[in-house]
């Protein structure tokens, strides 16, 4: 049975849902919305729609309810004559009138609408060319709701005088067509060409709100959130550690489950992609989730053979460190059975001191030989407060590093150190603790298109700290050199007089 308000509570109603898409999904809409907001992502999310920004593009994870909160845009739109011309453009036509149907019966059956409203009247748009004028329809008669598929004609379209003024793009982009670099090109170009020309040169009275899941790191929404030009966010289900930042939407219980099936099947790039937002392609990525090897700290304390531990910081490059990522990564070497264990991460924003002794923290609990820091144009607040801290906290076993990027800081050396520790994973050589490696995995996988670099940074750095160190994997035990030789003496190859190269 429905509840009867007042005139007073109806006021109340319109004045609190008139600019806010949240209460209006709450107060008009409840039997869509019944499930609790989450403060991080839904909110996030009322705060961009309900913006003065023109062109808004949100990448939302999948199962956040995306499509309901553009029903309910809309749905403000029109009862309150907000705007004359939506356009509703999906990937495809039908599913785009699909939404519009059911936009349609959230108008015509809500029981608080039609207190508020009336009946709300809709018609067919038989006033339009019957080109665009099918499953489109007008409500009120004022608003023209016309769905719209990916690559269909918008540019040119009238309602009356009026040109579109608040489109809603919702899953635009084909998980299947997006691999295709012809079909992101085409989509990019009908974009561009078709729909962004459809607003009004001199009007500017219009909006376009984009939410999708990204699904490419060359999609078009990854190339809108990367735009000066478009306000954005990228949202995700969880963090680096696989901590939930949404609980009302998915539990801890539920994403360890979740995480742990992908991990199973193998499609861990599936799992960044629709609940992290991150961009990955299996296709020429660098890294690989058959990659991974895993050793717990359970298994390392059976460790047949010493482990010698270094501890890596990257820090962040700006003088206000708490406003970049630093990363902290623990890392065992066992140059016997050729082995690198990434034992511990901690990496975030952290302030300079809180730095330091996160990483003396670390260093303490591994009894790490040594400390390998980048110093990059950073080493006048690097070098002497790490070196101060590990002498006032009498750690005089650990030796400081200092590691300097080759060729800089720049991206390209970046990714080229990193790139090396490619042959290490592809032999097996490294092996992850599986409850420390989460956000490490996440940006090998997303490599060289990562959104942050900071932990697979600091751990690339092992290679020079191997270097260094002369450090080098030992032949096996069971080699017998004697032997070798004699073999070698039996070939009919020449022997080798002089190995030099002139």
């Amino acid at each position: 049975m429905s509840t009867v308000y007042s005139d007073r509570d109806l006021q109340d109603i319109m004045a609190a849902c008139v600019n806010s898409t949240k209460n209006l999904a709450q107060l008009m809409m409840p039997e869509r919305f019944s499930s609790p907001f989450s403060s991080y992502i839904h909110d996030s999310i009322f705060d961009l729609i309900d913006s003065d920004a023109p062109r808004v593009a949100i990448a939302a994870p999948r199962g956040a309810g995306k499509t309901s909160i553009c029903l309910a845009k809309a749905t403000q739109a029109i009862l309150f004559r907000q705007r004359r011309f939506i356009p509703w453009v999906s990937v495809s036509h039908d599913g785009a009138a699909l939404q519009t149907e059911n936009l349609k019966r959230e108008l015509t059956a809500s029981p608080v609408i039609k207190q508020i409203f009336g009946s709300v009247k809709t018609k067919n748009a038989a006033e339009m060319d019957e080109t665009f004028s099918k499953k489109s329809w007008v409500a009120f008669g004022n608003t023209l709701v016309m769905p719209r598929g990916c690559g269909q004609q918008i540019r040119g379209v009238l309602f009356g005088n009026a040109r579109p003024d608040l489109f809603v793009i919702d899953d635009l982009e084909d998980p299947d067509e997006v691999k295709s670099d012809e079909l992101r090109k085409a989509r990019k170009e009908w974009f561009w060409a078709d729909l962004i020309k459809a607003t009004s040169r001199f009007d500017k009275n219009w909006r376009i709100i984009y939410i999708d899941t990204l699904k490419h790191e060359d999609s078009l929404l990854q190339d809108l959130l990367d735009s000066p030009d478009w306000e954005s966010v990228r949202l995700e289900i969880c963090n680096d550690k696989l901590e939930t930042l949404a609980p009302e939407i998915m539990s801890q219980e539920e994403l360890n489950r979740d995480y742990e099936s992908h991990k199973r099947e193998g499609n861990l790039d599936i799992f960044y992609r629709e609940y992290r937002n991150l961009p990955t392609s299996t296709e020429d990525a660098s890294f690989m989730q058959n990659y991974f090897r895993y050793k717990s700290e359970e298994d390392l304390a059976q460790h047949p053979t010493p482990i010698e531990n270094i501890v890596l910081v990257d820090p962040a490059k700006t003088v206000k460190m708490h406003s970049a990522d630093s990363a902290i990564v623990g890392v065992g070497i066992d140059t016997k059975s050729h082995a690198i264990f990434v034992r511990d991460i901690d990496s975030g924003k952290f302030y300079p001191d809180d730095l330091y002794q996160r990483t003396i923290n670390m260093i303490q609990r591994l009894k790490a030989r040594a400390l390998g820091v980048e110093v990059t144009s950073l080493n006048e607040f690097i070098t002497q407060p790490f070196k101060n801290e590990l002498s006032r906290q009498g750690i005089m076993w650990c030796e400081f590093i200092e590691l300097k990027a080759r060729g800089g800081v720049n991206s390209g050396s970046k990714e080229n150190r990193i790139r090396a520790l490619v042959p290490y994973y592809r032999q097996g050589l490294i092996y992850h603790n599986p409850t420390a490696c989460h956000g490490l995995e996440a940006q090998l996988l997303a490599f060289p298109r990562s959104k942050r670099w900071d932990i697979m940074d600091a751990l690339a750095y092992v290679v020079e700290m191997l270097d260094i160190g002369d450090r080098f994997f030992e032949p096996p035990d069971d080699v017998d050199d004697e032997k070798m030789f004699e073999e070698l003496a039996r070939t009919d190859e020449p022997v080798l007089t002089d190995w030099r190269i002139i």
